[in-house]
């Protein structure tokens, strides 16, 4: 998964996700919640709140991250096809992975990546 934003999700057990013991692969996403299952097989730039159950490991992760510095908005159209959560400008999840190795050049809206001089994680890209 890139650049995913996971919040106000329910699973049969955990919050956010339970990806059934099978390894999830994760770049540049936020989540919001617990994680069930086996850990998620991170290749970096996450950011999980609040806790650590998620098994984020790659020394980019920031994990642990108290929810109001998330400083994620509602589910609510932002533009584009789908409903997402903003990032509001004091959110952690700002500016966090350098543009060489955003992998995605849009986010889920269809705005580019990076906004600013770094890309941002999760699917909403914060515009200047």
């Amino acid at each position: 998964m890139l650049h995913v934003t996971l919040s106000g999700n329910s699973a049969l057990t955990g919050g956010a996700v339970d990806n059934g013991g099978v390894v999830t692969s994760m770049s540049g996403s936020l989540i919001d919640g617990d994680c069930a299952g086996s850990a998620i097989g991170s290749t970096g730039y996450n950011v999980e709140s609040p806790g650590d159950s998620c098994g984020l490991g790659a020394p980019s992760d920031l994990v642990d991250v108290p929810v109001q510095s998330l400083a994620l908005g509602p589910l609510r159209d932002n533009g584009g096809p789908t409903e997402t959560h903003a990032l509001m400008t004091a959110s952690d999840a700002l500016d966090r992975i350098d543009p060489t190795t955003c992998e995605v050049d849009t986010d889920q809206r269809g705005e580019p990546r990076p906004g600013g001089s770094m890309c941002d994680a999760g699917a909403f890209e914060l515009q200047p």
